[in-house]
């Protein structure tokens, strides 16, 4: 790409003489940094095209980050009326789990093929679509009868949750394609809303139901109401500011195209594979780990799932291609993140039933005792937006991860439900936040730079997909854990404590559940080469094709700032052999690549 093209370079005067010496270039270390490199001064950025004002720009940007935080929003709303819930419905401990597993279960199985469909039907069309069935299914839930009515119907809300990241992804990646100041701040707001839609949906959910706490045990239908008015206004907003996509196709011949790369049968096999093994690990300690149904529902899982992977080996265009794995920092700072998200997310769940249960907290005072997570994670999302092009983030990475084990290890000491909440819970919250910000941070802007940005909200719903199962996972062995230790697997709702038993024993289990978790991050930290990110240096790298690659398929990003030359090409090059043409027609009218197995060339 000419310097023409490139933000942040001066082109040269007309009487400047080409220079005839260079300095030698500092070479990148392994760690992709240059230590002895000046420091750099990273531009602000234009505004995209695709906006017309900047108040434009805000707005969308508003609308992604609430997308990104659809599901932790439901979740958060949820699981401060989990207890009230359960009395009302009368659920076992298992089915108050499944309020949420359920939920992450089915987001992260649809996410792969809906990332797919966004990319080939319409990013805005399924933005748009998410946001309104969100509304209306949540409305079904404030209408729940019975246990299994709440758990299908949640789970029904996982997939509207799961058609609003990729588009959201995709759309944010295509229109900031170059590093710079102003993309940085854009996906760091973005990246907040997964761990900050958790605090905020329940606090909102406390004050909604405050008003109906005496009139009986259906107030937490209250918050359900609120959950589809807010996203039903989120709709009509998304129409006016999500950008439009012109394309010359009509919506028949996008939704043919769609079907014939669509891999239906590697979604149906993570569903039932993810799903049974979940539920087994759920089901263990209430009918026996040895029990025909359990056992059954472990097997078919592990069968499921090792099928999966054979599977996406042959199939043309899997959901989860092969090849994206040889890229060694993406595989990497998957494996490290993910295992701290995964103690995140059981640790939340926990830590307000805890509250509710023991500290016999009403929803809103639960949601007060959460709020210094909301305004930490906005604090740290503002600065990690600041430092991602100055500090290596590999050391984000271990900090995150030093930070998520911390905050569980103050959980696991508490002595008792009276335990001071500014000496345990308070610092927990601040820690554990901090975590799930850097990590989030490295992670999104790592993925939206390691595939081209027709693809990119594929690479979100992979992102997504393992997050949400693992969530899902997480939720299953935490609970399975809990109702060993507790005693009273059938006890129903009220989760009491055998008489004579520690009543912080299987709360401290299910934090403990957390520390092993999080601590699993430093196995792959170790193997992560990423230094910084959306520095200058990535200035001149774009998505779109080099003049020696135009005749060939188009590759990744070069452009992980700070690393190494031979690195680069090499990540690129290990995406790349990921996709040959295939002639299919995507949204803007364009022949591009899909992607297809290429075992022999990468092998």
């Amino acid at each position: 790409m000419s310097s023409k093209s490139s933000h942040g370079h001066q082109p040269p005067s007309p009487d400047s003489k080409p220079q005839t010496h260079q300095p030698n270039p500092i070479k990148p270390n392994q760690q992709g940094e240059n230590p002895k490199s000046p420091k750099e001064k990273v531009p602000f950025g234009p505004r995209p095209s695709v906006f017309p004002s900047t108040p434009r720009e805000i707005l969308f940007i508003l609308i992604a980050t609430i997308a990104t935080a659809t599901a932790s929003f439901l979740q958060g709303a949820s699981s401060i009326i989990t207890s009230s819930i359960g009395s009302s419905l009368n659920m076992t401990q298992a089915q108050i789990t499944w309020i949420t597993a359920s939920t992450a279960l089915t987001a992260g199985a649809f996410q792969l093929g809906l990332g797919q469909l966004a990319d080939l039907t319409g990013r805005k069309t399924m933005f748009i679509a998410g946001l309104g069935s969100f509304s209306a299914f949540s409305l079904l839930v404030a209408f729940s009868k019975n246990a299994y009515w709440m758990d299908i119907v949640s789970g029904i809300l996982g997939i509207s949750s799961a058609m609003v990241v990729p588009p959201a992804i995709g759309i944010m990646g295509a229109a900031y394609d170059k590093p710079s100041k102003r993309k940085n701040l854009a996906f760091s707001a973005f990246s907040a809303g997964n761990p900050l839609g958790f605090v905020f949906g329940s606090i909102l959910s406390g004050l909604i139901t405050r008003p109906f706490e005496r009139g009986g045990r259906d107030g937490w239908r209250a918050a359900y109401v609120m959950v589809a008015v807010l996203w039903a206004g989120f709709t009509v907003l998304a129409i006016w500011g999500v950008p439009t996509e012109g394309t010359k196709e009509s919506f028949g011949v996008r939704m043919r195209s769609f079907l014939k790369v669509f891999d239906s049968t590697g979604t149906i096999l993570t569903i039932f594979g993810t799903g049974m093994l979940t539920a087994g690990i759920t089901l263990g300690p209430s009918d026996g780990w040895g029990s025909p149904q359990v056992i059954a529902l472990l097997t078919a899982g592990a069968v499921f799932l090792v099928i999966f992977v054979f599977w996406e080996r042959v199939y043309p265009t899997p959901l989860m291609p092969p090849h994206i794995w040889k890229d060694r920092n993406f595989t990497f700072i998957i494996l490290s993140c993910l295992p701290g998200y995964m103690a995140f997310i059981s640790t939340q769940f926990w830590l307000s039933f805890f509250m509710q249960e023991q500290q016999h907290l009403s929803p809103l005072i639960v949601a007060l005792h959460l709020l210094p997570q909301a305004i930490a994670g906005l604090i740290y999302n503002v600065i990690c937006g600041s430092i991602l092009h100055r500090i290596n983030n590999t050391l984000l990475l271990v900090i995150g991860s030093v930070c998520y084990v911390a905050s569980n290890v103050l959980l696991s000491v508490m002595p008792n439900p009276e335990a001071s909440y500014w000496a345990y819970i308070f610092p927990a919250l601040i820690l554990s936040v901090v975590g799930a910000d850097f990590h989030f941070n490295v992670a999104n802007m790592y993925v939206m730079q390691s595939l081209p940005s027709h693809q990119q909200a594929l690479a979100g719903g992979i992102f997504s997909t393992i997050f949400r199962l693992g969530s899902a996972v997480a939720l299953g062995i935490s609970t399975a854990v809990f109702t060993s230790v507790k005693g009273s697997a059938d006890a129903g709702t009220t989760a009491e404590i055998p008489t004579g038993q520690d009543p912080m024993l299987p709360y401290t289990r299910a934090f403990q559940v957390s520390i092993a978790l999080a601590a699993a991050s430093f196995l792959f930290l170790p193997f992560v080469r990423v230094g910084t990110q959306g520095g200058s240096r990535d200035q001149g790298k774009s998505n779109e094709p080099s003049d020696e690659d135009s005749s060939s398929s188009r590759g990744a990003e070069d452009g992980i700032s700070g690393s190494s030359p031979a690195q680069n090409r090499g990540s690129r090059d290990s995406i790349r052999g990921v996709f040959e043409t295939r002639g299919i027609l995507v949204p803007n009218g364009k022949e591009v690549t899909t992607r297809i197995m290429d075992g022999e060339k990468e092998m």
